[in-house]
């Protein structure tokens, strides 16, 4: 039963995940790491929902996790 639930209703989404893996093999995929290559193509996969982010909220949560984050980029301005 969890099986059926986790497989896609069509074979689109798959198809989209190999593409997108072709199209990032190039020379650059040589310089990543596994993990970082997984994490660029979930991004790309998921375009859609990227496209709807507010990178300054992201920006300003990445800067938050370490005190060396804030030396290094500073804090953002928000126009809040």
């Amino acid at each position: 039963m969890r099986l059926l639930l986790v497989i896609p209703a069509s074979s689109a989404e798959a198809e989209r995940s190999f593409s997108t893996l072709r199209r990032l093999k190039t020379w650059l995929r040589a310089t990543m790491t596994q993990a970082r290559l997984n994490f660029v193509c979930v991004l790309n996969v998921h375009s859609d929902f990227v496209d709807t982010l507010n990178l300054l909220d992201v920006a300003e949560q990445f800067v938050a996790k370490h005190d060396s984050r804030l030396e290094l980029f500073g804090k953002f301005a928000t126009d809040k």
